[in-house]
């Protein structure tokens, strides 16, 4: 049972409604309601299930209702008291699946502070042979690990590159539980992209968020390459047997399939017979042509680029930015063109971008909510030049001078002045250095890492979307009061113009 049917059981036997839940929350009364249909679920490591839990357990007037409860969490209502009901209503509902936001946070750290892996993995220093019988055996866990660098090797030795076929429903515990043979995985497939190999991922979404996201995390350095395509499949569903299937086209095929729960005695099968590679690797694109991309992963400076921002800026939605900087979309029209005219960039096509995703930003906030929690540099920073225009151009830096930054704050108060729906908050610290997340409720993200190498990964995932927004919704409600209140925000900014005005 997921979260939204668990929560509207507890309503619908206490009576409790929408309103009087989302008031004792704190929250709107629509956040609610998406809670119940399952379009939104809160993270795991947010308040709101305990604050939830709390308001039920003290809603309880009548004997009965307190049975219905303890039938419908299965504890025995006899021995319980308040504390202990509690703990037990909490720890039901949290049994329904939710998105685990720190992995959201250790996601965004690694995009902003990631850096291009120096080593090379040259050789594969452990065993690959495995038994012969038309094609090799490998046995277990382990056995899968040596198959898959034997797999890998035949790659590694092919005089051309290709694409990797990869796809695995199986728990990503037989790779990750052994931290130096998951590094050197690592390795030979970031060797693999440098070699000119290109790679399709399909990642299977379960109901559990959290491993989709760990795996995520790990596979970053491949995703920064830029050489490979992850796929989810949207029919997918849970059952017994457990699949991995990776495909070197026409060259050789790692096959296991099973049981959940058996993986350490599997039979995993390796093969580079013609015929049977040849199966496999049809086998594959029929799945593939069942997948939708998990995420996309534009080159910098590409019109690819600049169409999918403005396609997701066009999309009308409630919405967050959380910037570690100001943000290309809210610049003023005099300072965009001022700074390219002492840039080497093409200055028509980057003011035809701008005006198109201002003008569909601007749009939206007659509509719908723009959360904007936005972290400023030291004044230092911007006075000797290291503070740079959010520019989605591959090696071009352009510094902001003191009055083109001042004229973009002055641009802000502007917009927080004129559009209700417009909610800018001070963040005192970096929520990410160097990384600009941009969510929109029930459409999608966009993580753009503004140092080089400069990154755009654009997620349209509704599990991953959700996870995203609660990770949001988190930091804002973490924020100080006085840094969300609308006249306080004014105030700051206007007192930083006049620092710069000093100078």
């Amino acid at each position: 049972m997921d979260f939204g049917k668990r929560l509207s059981l507890l309503m619908n036997v206490l009576g409790i409604t929408n309103n009087s839940l989302a008031k004792a929350l704190s929250v709107d009364p629509s956040l609610v309601s998406r809670w119940r249909s399952g379009s939104r679920t809160p993270a795991k490591d947010s308040h709101y299930v305990e604050e939830i839990a709390r308001y039920v357990v003290d809603h309880i007037r009548m004997e009965h209702e307190k049975l219905a409860l303890c039938e419908i969490t299965g504890c025995v209502p006899e021995v319980l008291d308040r504390a202990a009901f509690l703990e037990i209503v909490t720890k039901w509902l949290l049994e329904a699946p939710m998105p685990d936001t720190r992995l959201i946070g250790s996601f965004l750290d690694k995009v902003g502070l990631f850096k291009v892996p120096l080593a090379e993995i040259e050789t594969i220093d452990i065993p690959l042979h495995g038994q012969r019988a038309n094609f090799e055996v490998f046995y277990g866990t382990e056995g899968k690990q040596r198959g898959v660098m034997k797999f890998l090797s035949f790659a590694l030795l092919s005089k051309e590159p290709g694409t990797l076929l990869l796809y695995s429903d199986e728990s990503v515990d037989w790779f990750l539980s052994n931290r130096n043979y998951a590094l050197q995985l690592n390795g030979i497939l970031i060797q693999l992209t440098k070699r000119g190999w290109k790679i399709n991922m399909v990642h299977t979404m379960s109901r559990d968020i959290s491993e989709m996201l760990g795996a995520i995390d790990f596979w970053l350095p491949l995703y920064m390459s830029g050489f490979v395509i992850p796929y989810y499949n949207p029919r997918y569903r849970e059952h017994y047997f457990r699949r991995t299937l990776f495909v070197v086209p026409k060259i050789a095929a790692f096959n296991c399939s099973a049981f959940e729960g058996f993986q350490h005695g599997a039979v995993n099968l390796l093969t580079t017979e013609k015929q049977i590679v040849e199966l496999f690797e049809e086998e594959y694109n029929k799945l593939l042509g069942t997948c939708r991309p998990l995420m996309k992963i534009p080159q910098i400076g590409s019109q690819e680029i600049f169409e999918l921002l403005e396609d997701f800026e066009e999309q009308g939605a409630p919405s967050f930015l959380m910037t570690d900087g100001l943000p290309f979309v809210t610049m003023p029209a005099e300072i965009i063109e001022k700074i390219l005219r002492r840039s080497s960039l093409e200055p028509e096509q980057i003011i035809s971008h701008w005006r198109k995703r201002s003008t569909f930003f601007e749009r939206n906030l007659k509509d719908h909510s723009c959360v904007h929690i936005l972290t400023l540099p030291e004044l230092e920073q911007i006075r000797s030049k290291k503070v740079y225009v959010e520019l989605t151009v591959p090696d071009c830096e352009v510094p902001y001078s003191l009055e083109e930054y001042a004229r973009h704050l002055e641009h802000l108060i502007y917009l927080v002045e004129r559009y209700q729906n417009y909610h800018l908050c001070i963040s005192s610290r970096s929520i990410h250095a160097n990384v600009h997340v941009a969510v929109k409720d029930q459409v999608g993200v966009t993580v753009l890492r503004k140092d080089r190498p400069v990154k755009l990964f654009a997620i349209n995932h509704p599990d991953m979307t959700n996870a995203f927004y609660c990770y949001a919704e988190d930091h804002l409600n973490r924020l100080p009061r006085e840094s969300k209140d609308k006249e306080s925000v004014i105030r700051t900014l206007k007192r930083l113009i006049e620092d710069f005005s000093k100078d």
